[in-house]
């Protein structure tokens, strides 16, 4: 099973931050089309042999590669840090949408990453609903919305205030902002990791009910029966 994680991290996650950081400019085309290929053979292959699909994986990587494919004709660094502006801009859009449309991103890689371990669906929805993980779940995703939406208007100033010349001045900014929230999420992906340890021992979540949330129908004509 562990081996199934870190071969969908490499795959997903990993495979096309290195690679579209090898290539500069319009060599990126090497890095587009070897992603591609990496995706669409790994994702057939778990497909047919695992009966599974990590979708939270695969968003992330077809997102990512769509957003650097864009970058290939850019080669002005400039207007590549401006481009990353609209790139951070539609990612907290998508992160707010997918709120509002219940299909929040760690929820799905709580889901994927239980699949890999061979947890089945109804184990891992009966496990998220029992334990009311959808607020941990939210709380995560709204660090990471203020993470972005900082950044945003950090680089947002260094365009508009400072301009082509001293754009990268608040690099340093940037780069604390970034440390002081990625230890903060670090610090709740871990709380989180460590009280979902105990819910996902075989004999507790066996133990876990199906519950639904769906109202019970009462019987009304049993009801006037009795009061006759």
């Amino acid at each position: 099973m562990k081996k199934r994680l870190i071969g969908d991290a490499l795959v997903y996650f990993i495979a096309p931050v290195v690679l579209f950081s090898i290539f500069k400019g319009e060599s990126k085309i090497y890095s587009l089309m070897t992603t591609t290929m990496i995706l669409i053979a790994y994702s057939m292959i778990i497909k047919y042999n695992q009966f599974r699909f990590n979708f939270s994986g695969l968003f992330f990587s077809i997102g990512y590669t769509f957003m650097q494919s864009l970058k290939i004709g850019l080669n002005e660094p400039y207007h590549i840090y401006i481009y990353n502006i609209y790139c951070l801009i539609i990612a907290s859009i998508v992160i707010v949408i997918l709120n509002l449309v219940d299909r929040n991103i760690f929820k799905q890689i709580y889901i994927d990453i239980l699949k890999i371990l061979n947890f089945s669906q109804i184990q891992i929805i009966n496990s998220i609903k029992k334990n009311n993980l959808y607020k941990e779940f939210y709380k995560l995703t709204s660090i990471v919305i203020i993470h972005i939406l900082i950044l945003i208007l950090v680089k947002s100033h260094s365009v508009f205030s400072l301009g082509k010349t001293g754009y990268l001045n608040n690099l340093n900014i940037e780069a604390s902002i970034c440390i002081i929230f990625f230890i903060g999420e670090a610090v709740l992906i871990s709380k989180f990791i460590k009280n979902t340890k105990y819910i996902l021992t075989k004999s507790n979540i066996k133990n876990i009910k199906f519950v639904t949330n769906e109202s019970k129908i009462i019987n009304i004509n049993k009801y006037k029966n009795i009061n006759k």
